[in-house]
């Protein structure tokens, strides 16, 4: 039996492979539209052109920038060559060969294809733009490409051009969608810390959730957290093998961006950088508040090995000063209750003083009387009171202790105490004077002491017999003209132990006459341009105020010292106590 080959005519052959050249490019066009993978385009973009021409090395190249192109797919090459970026100045428009030989290639480029046995580029093309380029050795079957291979392969090429760009868009939209997800991720995470950080007012556990927020979100081995305290930092948080080292506090505290610890230079041996990578730190972050360092928070390496990215470092940022801020709010929320707290006290303690104090004058026969006592802060050290002795004779008191606030009224309540216990001696004001004194030396830390004026009134004759422990000199202003300052007496209160009896006087009161007792905030008060009240006004108001009863008297004194001051304030305790006798 004898076999004949049947051929087909020669144009039938020609349609023939020009059917089945379009169904080939149909196929790879409908595979490769098919996905999205670009890694996967490329290969296939590869094995078809190297299966059609028998080829057993191929390169494709996608453009970076205008004249740049990078490697990114080989065959039967070297992989080590992904990556790397050729230069192009004059970028193909069409199919050409690269010569066989270095020596013959002209340009850059082409020795480097034609070293790697590439000898055909095709260019990419999506419209006007090339894309990349393809390039492939000869086949096995070393012969010229015809007219309809040209074509064949060019289509190839401009079918994947549209198919890479497309999937490149698809990368970077996948690209921006997982950046896009990441900040959603780390925004709820900050909203979750902010609102966990909120509901806590415990500092040490504030640190941790920062601790475990750092771990699950970054993924890092160790960390450390230093606060600002003062001029230095105190470390509330270390998560490192060993101590810090004493030598990065001030490396630490002059920090003013985020710094990947690789990047450091500087000399080798004890510099940041190998103290830092010493305890295994590779990124730090300050913390700030305000404008201010509060802190630096250090992190060491991840668990997937991946290094810092600067949105790693503004996540860190972010999450840092998140919990600085918690922490500073902590402190000023419990500064404010300790301090309201304190306040509270205070208003205790004012009560308590006030209690101390006359609350009503007694009436005295034939005399008026008032009082005030104005404290510059919530509790003072000013003292004034009016003891009945019995018989129609009657101690009048006023003392200033030095200083202000609680510790001060600490002392004007003991010298109080004392007054009260020994009055009822019936001891001469000079010896009273004096055993007040050893009391005070006895109950008083060095450097505290008080001035106190106090006399005995004797309400029939109108005498005052009286001792001046180093206070303001009280004026007794006469009815008709005359001042007299009651300056007899001796030291003040509490600086040493009496060596010698107080020196006592007594003066008569006469109808119309008016005794003014005040301590020095009053004729000490100062304006705004630094002036004092002085006892000169106090002479001419008292001089001036003669006929006008006790009360008014009063509140002129008040009103006369509060609108001098102005805008200076009260500086000091201002206590007044007048005593009139009453014509007849």
């Amino acid at each position: 039996m004898s076999t004949r080959k049947k051929f087909l005519p020669r144009d039938t052959t020609s349609e023939f492979q020009r059917r089945f050249d379009f169904r080939s490019l149909f196929e790879f066009s409908s595979i490769i539209n098919s996905s999205t993978d670009l890694g996967f385009i490329l290969g296939h973009l590869l094995l078809t052109i190297m299966g059609k021409l028998l080829s057993l090395r191929g390169v494709v190249l996608l453009g970076s920038e205008e004249t740049s192109f990078r490697i990114r797919s080989v065959r039967g090459l070297d992989h080590g060559l992904l990556g790397t970026e050729i230069v192009i100045r004059r970028i193909p428009r069409k199919l050409i060969s690269v010569p066989a030989t270095e020596g013959a290639a002209r340009s850059r480029w082409a020795k480097f294809f034609s070293a790697h046995g590439i000898r055909t580029i095709i260019p990419m093309t999506e419209g006007e733009r090339v894309v990349g380029l393809v390039g492939f050795a000869p086949g096995q079957i070393r012969r010229k490409l015809s007219i309809e291979q040209v074509e064949y392969l060019t289509s190839l090429a401009n079918i994947a051009a549209v198919s890479i760009v497309r999937a490149t868009a698809y990368a970077e939209v996948d690209l921006s969608n997982r950046a896009l997800n990441r900040k959603i991720q780390e925004l709820n995470t900050l909203f979750e810390l902010s609102k966990e950080l909120n509901a806590v007012l415990d500092p040490e556990r504030m640190v941790k959730l920062l601790m475990f927020s750092v771990m699950g979100q970054i993924g890092a081995h160790r960390c450390f957290l230093s606060l600002r305290r003062g001029d230095g930092l105190v470390h509330v948080l270390r998560k490192i093998d060993g101590d810090i080292p004493a030598g990065l506090n001030r490396y630490l505290g002059g920090l003013k961006e985020p710094v990947i610890v690789s990047t450091l230079t500087g000399p080798s041996g004890r510099g940041p950088r190998d103290l830092l990578g010493g305890i295994g730190i590779e990124a730090v972050i300050p913390l700030r508040a305000r404008n201010e360092l509060k802190g630096v928070f250090g992190v060491g390496g991840r668990m997937n090995d991946r290094t810092y990215s600067q949105a790693d470092l503004d996540f860190l940022s972010s999450l840092g000063n998140l919990a600085v801020i918690a922490l500073e709010n902590t402190r000023l929320f419990r500064e404010a209750l300790d301090k309201q707290k304190l306040e509270d006290e205070l208003l205790i303690a004012r009560e308590i003083q006030r209690g101390l104090l006359p609350a009503d004058l007694p009436k005295v026969r034939g005399f008026s009387m008032a009082a005030v006592n104005i404290s510059s802060k919530q509790v003072g050290g000013d003292y004034y009171d009016v003891i009945p002795l019995g018989g129609g004779r009657w101690v009048f008191a006023i003392g200033d202790v030095s200083g202000k606030g609680t510790p001060a009224s600490l002392l004007m309540a003991s010298l109080q105490a004392s007054i009260r216990a020994l009055v009822p001696l019936d001891l001469s004001l000079s010896e009273l004077t004096g055993r007040v004194n050893d009391l005070m030396v006895q109950n008083t830390n060095h450097g505290r002491f008080i001035t106190f004026f106090w006399g005995i009134l004797s309400e029939g004759d109108g005498t005052f017999t009286y001792v001046n422990a180093g206070h303001n000199p009280p004026v007794l202003c006469r009815k008709g003209g005359g001042l007299e300052r009651l300056d007899r007496g001796g030291l003040i209160l509490g600086v040493m132990a009496t060596q010698s009896p107080y020196d006592q006087a007594t003066v008569e009161l006469r109808p119309g006459d008016t005794l003014c007792l005040y301590t020095d905030g009053v004729s000490e008060a100062m304006s705004p341009s630094g002036e004092e009240f002085g006892e000169g006004r106090i002479d001419e108001m008292l001089s001036a105020s003669e006929g006008d009863p006790v009360e008014a008297v009063k509140d002129s004194f008040v009103n006369a010292v509060t609108t001098f001051a102005g805008a200076a304030g009260q500086y000091d305790d201002i206590t007044l106590l007048f005593l009139r006798r009453e014509d007849a």
